[in-house]
């Protein structure tokens, strides 16, 4: 996202390093058949207690489509952390 204008309610945002993980652990999920896709999907598997890792983007329009997942991730899940 170098460039472009990020929304300030996105944050934090991932360092370099750690975005490459992430792609990585996306493209993992994706070979195993186990990727849930977009702000639905998200809320669904939070709510029934299956999700194991959320990864939200910061370019999403508009952004207040994500922005109940952490509090929901926060009620739902007790390994959550920060």
């Amino acid at each position: 996202m170098t460039g472009e204008t990020v929304n300030p309610k996105a944050y934090p945002l991932a360092d370099a390093q750690l975005t490459i993980t992430i792609m990585d652990l996306v493209q993992q999920a994706a070979n195993y058949k186990q990727l849930k896709k977009g702000a639905n999907e998200a809320t669904k598997t939070l709510n029934r207690g299956i999700s194991e890792f959320v990864v939200m983007a910061a370019d999403t329009e508009p952004l207040e489509i994500l922005l109940h997942l952490p509090l929901l991730a926060e009620d739902k899940c007790s390994y959550f952390h920060y």
